[in-house]
């Protein structure tokens, strides 16, 4: 490695807070103190571009109570806060209960229970980011991790310098760079010591399997550095292409039902109709926990079957429709779409029904014809009965369909208009006393219909709300 000075480490600190927007002016940086020299360096490095960028530092530590030395990272923070004059935060929590009781490995169990910290403090302050000390041998172990346990371009992209809340300031600088440093300015750390045994995939990776490909390649590190870069700017194409699909073919999207259009879906490539799942499933899902490759591909066969056929996994249905592929929560139409009480239709007035709006009006024959007829139907009042009724349908509903007389099936009439099943139970039915008058908005019934005799007017509009 060659020599560098610590000009040299505050420039190039300084160049990635630029480069990847790290920090704002007047910002609150929530330092993950550990007492580690990650963390220390991360401390000591933000402390002298503090004033550039003018921003505040908080130190926040969590105390696994892990290890019987424990208290002694503790203490450092402690006293590395008070020594530069900031302020601290310190909680105890046992990673090892949390851990069993939640059915947990350990390291996930601290991860947890740091983040959980760190966010409560954010709450506190209004310009508020967490600062995490990872490094490039961290970024190196991650890829190849990932690698080991298998990925795709995402897996390799690894961590960002800035993901949401969370920064990483040092994520550019080595282990050798950083340990250099501490010396250098007779900074203090300790050093966890399970980091050196290898019960840990991660510690395996990093005390035997790296040091092994080294023996091949002494640049493995920056090599795996550099996969990484090259598959970030891969699948920012890759990215930009599938957005630009996703938006042509949604039709509708609120947080529990995303709308595809079926024809448009069905002619796209393979590759990018599992990315177009995968992006559904984490717009609802806020994650892709749990879904593997499989779990996606299977979503994909859907296009091979009937119209109507679902497919879930866990919280997320897939359904086939005549004309959409619909994506939603499986609370969607128990929370979002309530439609099973009946609502009562008086003339002159309005109601709501789901998300619906029904309006009424009394109107008269020149008003009639010069009327639109989007979702609007028109009756003869006369021959109605009030309050009209509105609710969804129900088995055997049938419907004067002929002018002969002749009724029928109100499912014969879905299946006809090719009307998806995932909406039918939505659409409100309309009833005076038990005859249905129209099915809103697709089809009125032969039943009081304008005539020559005809002298009052019942106007019904829908508006979805």
């Amino acid at each position: 490695m060659s020599m560098f000075t610590k000009t040299e480490i505050i420039n190039r600190l300084k160049n990635d807070i630029i480069d990847y927007k790290l920090i704002s002016p007047k910002d609150t940086i929530i330092i993950g103190a550990s007492g580690g020299p990650d963390s220390q360096f991360m401390i000591y490095a933000l402390r002298e571009v503090q004033a550039y960028f003018d921003f505040d530092i908080v130190l926040v530590h969590l105390n696994h109570l892990h290890r019987k030395d424990a208290i002694d990272d503790e203490n450092l923070v402690i006293e590395t806060a008070k020594t530069l004059g900031y302020t601290y935060f310190v909680e105890r929590k046992s990673m090892d209960d949390f851990a069993k009781k939640e059915k947990l490995s350990p390291e996930d169990a601290g991860r947890r229970l740091r983040y959980d910290l760190f966010r409560r403090i954010c709450k506190t302050y209004p310009k508020a980011k967490i600062a995490v000390g990872h490094n490039k041998d961290d970024q190196a172990e991650t890829i190849l991790m990932r690698i080991i346990r298998g990925t795709g371009l995402d897996g390799l992209k690894a961590m960002d310098y800035k993901s949401e809340d969370i920064i990483r300031p040092i994520l550019s600088f080595s282990k050798k760079e950083i340990l250099s440093y501490l010396d250098m300015e007779n900074i203090n750390y300790h050093i966890d010591s399970t980091n050196l045994q290898t019960d840990y995939t991660r510690n395996r990776i990093r005390l035997e399997i790296i040091p092994k490909i080294e023996e091949i390649n002494p640049s493995f590190k920056d090599s795996l550095i550099n996969l990484s870069l090259i598959a970030k700017d891969d699948l920012s194409i890759i990215e930009s292409i599938e957005n630009e699909s996703f938006f042509n073919l949604l039709k509708t999207k609120d947080s529990k039902h995303l709308s595809l259009d079926r024809k448009a879906f069905e002619n796209l490539d393979n590759p990018l109709r599992y990315r177009i799942i995968r992006k559904c499933v984490e717009e609802l899902n806020k994650s892709l926990n749990n879904f593997s490759r499989l779990n996606i591909h299977n979503f994909a066969s859907l296009v091979n079957m009937q119209s109507g056929k679902i497919i879930k996994k866990d919280n997320i249905i897939f359904q086939k429709n005549y004309k959409t592929y619909d994506f939603y929560t499986s609370d969607f139409f128990e929370k979002e779409n309530d439609f099973s009480k009946e609502v009562k239709l008086y003339p002159k007035a309005q109601c709501d029904f789901g998300r619906y709006r029904i309006r009424t009006d009394i109107i008269d024959l020149k008003t009639y014809k010069n009327s639109k007829r989007n979702n609007r139907e028109f009756f003869d009042y006369d021959k109605l009965e009030f309050p009209l009724l509105v609710r969804t349908r129900r088995a055997k509903d049938r419907f004067l369909a002929f002018d002969n007389g002749q009724t029928k099936k109100l499912k014969d009439f879905f299946i006809d208009q090719k009307i998806d099943r995932n909406i039918r139970d939505t659409i409100p039915i309309i009833l005076s006393k038990d005859t249905i008058i129209w099915i809103a908005p697709f089809r009125r019934s032969n039943y009081a219909k304008i005539e020559a005799n005809t002298k009052q007017i019942l106007m019904i509009e829908l508006e979805e709300v």
